[in-house]
């Protein structure tokens, strides 16, 4: 029976990398290239479509039965030393940070969180820029969409609530905020072995599951670079722990992080079936407790922020006058939601594709399969629901992810699929198959994604103007929505870094600026996108 059912397996998993390869092409229009300032698309086709014929590879290969042994003893190991699997998982992200990404935050979401968090690191609320050069020294196109400045004060916050940005501040202070996200993605993998053998009773699916973890490449990508997911990730499987544990107050703590960690719609739609679950089973006193946790932290961060930002726009459409708060509040709502039409539902779609390329080939299907077989078990089916939930969520966000290593708006529920895989992995021959195709996975598949990252952020760091290391200059970039090169302005929330980057309005005015601001600059690069000029 078991070559049997590994032909099987592995056909269906080369059937599902041919249906996602036939989903990006039709979705971008192939044989049309998308347009590269429509990132998410750009990505989808130049990383995925590759990427499933990757898959399709990895599905027949697993097959293949002498791949099965070394697959299951790693999961074993991976299970008798979780703590030293974590710590070697830290390492390497670490390295990644560093030789991957290069350290560089990519996305303008992912510098702004990493500019506040230097704030914070300063002892300061809020960035503070010369007022005359905020137009020059932030990006202007994310004024009022991803960052509120003050034009007579000269103060900045970025817009996403700061708990990201205050839990990244400790490692801006000692000069390593590339290990944030790597420590949180190791202790992540930790909380889904605990939570695996836990949920079924049985000490080894601890291993399966951090090994399906540890071997997609969404799981350990997402953790390259700054954005907030891998935090949400921790948090919520966090939550899940305390709230298995009967310790609802300090529940309640961790979600409330969790909420202002830069928005509160990820551990929202994560927590809702618990909560409902909690009320539904022990009545409405049960959630006083987890209520007293999460009510102090996200009134006082997710409150005073909000007032905060308030004080620094002072623009008449953030503060609402009388008689026109529901309007208001429409607005502030349309921004980032709506209902779902053919095209958000086609995103989603996407999503999906993306999130089976960028995990163990099969995951998805093991995961609903151990949902099936537990559903009688509250927990697991709770930890299912929490995955469709924030699916079922993401349906009324009317954007894309944009940038991102795996699925953004995903991640932070995918911990409940190496956790729902390890329960399915009852037969013998899908549990050999699947440690084959994890093997893989992790020795091929997140090897080749991590070269395409480095292979993008070398590219995209090409086209900034070159800067000699140590000099002080500044900087003037072009911008060029197709490249983003907004981003490359990126700035010390305080003015003391040696190179400073400018937004340049042309060559006429930037000079303006050089002779009024900075004068005895000299023009030391010409390059596609800006100029460099030395300050002496």
């Amino acid at each position: 029976m078991r070559p049997v059912t590994s032909r099987r397996l592995a056909l269906g998993g080369i059937l599902a990398g041919f249906a996602c390869a036939a989903f990006i092409a039709l979705y971008t229009g192939y044989p049309q290239e998308p347009q590269r300032r429509y990132i998410f698309d750009f990505l989808l086709r130049a990383q995925d479509l590759p990427g499933a014929m990757l898959v399709i590879l990895i599905a027949a290969a697993a097959a293949w039965p002498r791949l099965a042994g070394p697959g299951v003893a790693l999961a074993e190991a991976i299970g008798r030393r979780p703590w030293t699997t974590a710590a070697a998982t830290f390492l390497v992200l670490c390295a990644g940070q560093l030789l991957v990404v290069k350290g560089h935050p990519l996305a303008g979401d992912e510098h702004l969180v990493l500019m506040q968090a230097k704030a914070f690191a300063a002892g300061r609320l809020t960035a503070q820029f010369p007022p005359e050069l905020v137009s020059w020294v932030l990006p202007r196109p994310y004024f009022d969409l991803w960052l509120y400045v003050s034009r007579e004060t000269g103060q900045a916050v970025s817009v996403y609530w700061p708990g990201y940005a205050l839990l990244l501040a400790p490692f801006v202070l000692v000069g390593i905020p590339w290990a944030c996200n790597a420590l949180l993605a190791s202790g992540s993998l930790v909380l889904i072995g605990r939570l695996a053998a836990r949920l079924t009773g049985t000490p080894a699916a601890a291993g399966w599951a951090m090994l399906l973890a540890l071997a997609s490449p969404g799981f350990t990508s997402m953790a390259l670079g700054y954005f907030s997911m891998s935090a949400h990730l921790f948090f919520n499987l966090l939550f899940v722990w305390l709230v298995l544990e009967r310790r609802l107050v300090l529940a309640g703590v961790v979600g409330s992080f969790a909420l202002v960690l830069h928005n509160p719609w990820p551990h929202f739609l994560f927590a809702l079936p618990w909560i409902a679950w909690l009320g539904r089973r022990e009545g409405w006193r049960a959630l006083l407790p987890l209520g007293a946790g999460y009510a102090p932290l996200t009134l006082a961060l997710g409150g005073g922020w909000w007032l905060l930002m308030r004080k620094i726009q002072g623009q008449p459409w953030f503060a609402p006058p009388p008689g026109d708060v529901l309007f208001y509040w429409q607005m502030q709502f349309s921004r980032v939601f709506g209902f779902p039409d053919a095209g958000t539902v086609a995103k989603r779609a996407a999503e999906l594709v993306k999130l089976c390329l960028w995990t163990v080939p099969g995951l998805l299907a093991l995961a609903a399969a151990g949902w099936h077989f537990a559903r009688r078990e509250a927990p697991i089916r709770l930890l299912g629901l929490s995955f469709v939930v924030t699916l079922a969520g993401y349906l009324f966000v009317w954007f894309d992810q944009g940038y991102g290593w795996g699925v953004r708006y995903l991640h932070p529920a995918l911990g409940a699929l190496p956790i729902l895989g390890a329960v399915a992995l009852q037969n013998e021959a899908v549990r050999r198959y699947a440690a084959a195709a994890a093997l893989l996975s992790l020795v091929v598949a997140t090897p080749f994604r991590w070269w395409q990252i480095e292979t993008f952020m070398r590219e995209q760091l090409a086209l900034r103007p070159p800067v000699e290391r140590g000099a002080r200059q500044i900087v003037f970039i072009r911008l060029n929505y197709d490249y983003y090169t907004q981003d490359f302005v990126q700035n010390d929330p305080f003015l003391r870094s040696p190179v400073i980057y400018l937004l340049s309005r042309g060559r006429e005015e930037d000079e303006k600026l050089l002779h009024s601001r900075f004068p005895g600059a000299r023009l030391a690069h010409e390059a596609r996108y800006g100029q460099v000029w030395r300050l002496d």
